[in-house]
């Protein structure tokens, strides 16, 4: 499959806001969009997203968020979202991105990237582990105010 990665455009946000949803049914939840949600436009939220995309069609996404920890006085780059349909994975896709997203650090001047996943997602923490990351065991909580 021959692909493309790029930042985000308008014209990407109705097939971007379908691959979100897709992404959260991989991940046994339920992603529904409101209409006010629906008319954000994705690419002037504080987040940088990379779109993959095959013969014009949207196969994936990468969202990104520049961070600072008060735990290592530094800033650092949170990957917020990978996701790559199905018909995508297993081709080098994935690499790609997480070096669009190392490319991008440097570029940035930050030296850290983190990111979490589902601990059942034992594909993509084998894919991880072979970049060479290191997981540290952690909860992640949610507070609904």
């Amino acid at each position: 499959m021959e692909y493309g990665i790029r930042l985000i455009t308008d014209k990407d946000q109705e097939s971007l806001l379908l691959m979100m949803k897709e992404h959260a049914r991989f991940e046994g939840h339920r992603l529904d969009i409101s209409k006010n949600q629906q008319q954000c436009k994705l690419d002037n939220l504080p987040v940088t997203i990379f779109v993959v995309y095959s013969n014009d069609k949207l196969v994936g996404y990468m969202s990104i968020l520049k961070q600072f920890s008060t735990w290592d006085m530094d800033w650092y780059l949170y990957l917020d979202c990978l996701y790559l349909s199905e018909d995508a994975r297993g081709m080098g896709v994935g690499l790609s991105l997480m070096n669009k997203m190392k490319a991008f650090a440097k570029a940035n001047k930050i030296n850290t990237i983190q990111w979490q996943t589902p601990i059942d997602n034992l594909l993509a923490i084998e894919f991880y582990l072979k970049l060479g990351a290191i997981k540290k065991e952690k909860q992640r909580f949610f507070w609904s105010v």
